[in-house]
């Protein structure tokens, strides 16, 4: 007879192994710098050497564009101010020519016209007639029986080259009689005769002529100068 020896088995357990997924690896950014704040600058030596250079490298571009900006005015003014000077030199002129000539020939008897042209520098503009007129009438430009007439004679100065013509407009805007004559030793009405004690001479009023005298460049009419003047005669 024989023995069966039956060994007891256990059924093997089934180990379940997790499910594991490979582990992912991210890089890892750069943190950005950390930029100095103002009271780190301030604290630092260096940060308080920077901002003293900046504030004076400021400073000196100020300075450097004031004084060109003063040169520029400087020469620009001086510039203005001698075209003007030659304007005003010129009307000067024109007044004195116009008042001691062609004034003083009108009153004494001849016209506008009869004077000439003065080798090419006098031009006229008004009539004979008007120019009489205002000689002799009283009144003003403004008036509307004394001729409205702005210009009475054109000056042409001449110079040099590069140096521009200057043009003189002489004009008379208001005219006041005295007792004058057209020559300058009669008076008009005379002195009055006394058979017993000679001749009584009244007393002298002059003529009284306004003028107005107005220079400027002949190429840009910017560059003037304008005068008025009382004349005696």
């Amino acid at each position: 007879m024989r023995l069966i020896n039956r060994k007891k088995t256990t059924p093997l357990k089934r180990v379940r192994t997790p499910n594991t997924v490979p582990a992912m690896r991210f890089s890892e950014v750069p943190a950005a710098p950390r930029l100095p704040t103002t009271s780190a600058i301030l604290g630092n030596e260096r940060g308080m050497a920077l901002v003293m250079a900046l504030i004076l490298g400021l400073v000196g571009m100020l300075i450097i564009a004031s004084l060109l900006f003063m040169v520029g005015t400087g020469i620009g003014t001086s510039g203005s101010k001698k075209r003007y000077q030659m304007a005003l030199e010129a009307s000067h002129g024109g007044m004195i020519f116009f008042a001691q000539e062609i004034i003083q020939r009108g009153l004494g008897g001849d016209t506008l016209s009869a004077m000439g042209t003065y080798d090419g520098m006098l031009t006229q503009i008004i009539t004979d007639a008007n120019f009489t007129t205002k000689l002799t009438t009283t009144g003003n430009i403004n008036d509307g029986v004394y001729p409205a007439a702005p210009v009475d004679a054109t000056l042409t100065l001449t110079f040099t080259a590069p140096a521009p013509n200057i043009n003189v407009n002489t004009a008379i805007l208001s005219t006041n009689r005295g007792n004058s004559g057209t020559s300058s030793n009669v008076l008009v009405g005379g002195g009055v005769v006394i058979s017993t004690s000679g001749t009584v001479t009244p007393q002298h009023i002059p003529y009284l002529f306004q003028t107005d005298i107005q220079g400027q460049n002949a190429v840009n009419s910017r560059q003037r100068a304008r005068l008025s003047g009382i004349y005696a005669y």
